[in-house]
C-alpha cells in the first residue's frame, strides 16, 4: 500500500518498531494498517500499542469478545467502514 509518508513494512521493521510491530501481531495475529502509518514515529507506537493492549485486548471488567462487539457496534453506529 502506498502512503503519503514514508512507512516501515512489518518485514523491515527493527528495534522499537519491531517490538511495536511483535506485540500488536501477538494481538491481532497481523499488523493493523492504521498502525503502519504510525511507524514514522516508533517512540510513539510503543505506549499505543500497549494502551491498546490493556484496553482490549486484556480481560477486566469485561472480556475481549465483550469490547469487541461494543466497538463494532459503535463503529456501525458513527458509519464506520474501517
Amino acid at each position: 500500500m502506498s502512503y503519503m509518508l514514508k512507512t516501515t513494512d512489518v518485514e523491515e521493521a527493527k528495534g522499537k518498531l519491531k517490538s511495536s510491530y511483535d506485540l500488536l501481531e501477538s494481538m491481532f495475529q497481523i499488523v493493523p494498517k492504521v498502525f503502519i502509518a504510525q511507524s514514522i514515529r516508533p517512540d510513539l507506537l510503543k505506549p499505543i500499542a500497549s494502551y491498546v493492549n490493556h484496553l482490549m485486548i486484556e480481560d477486566h471488567a469485561l472480556p475481549r469478545a465483550t469490547k469487541e462487539l461494543i466497538a463494532a457496534h459503535v463503529s456501525k453506529l458513527n458509519t464506520c467502514a474501517y
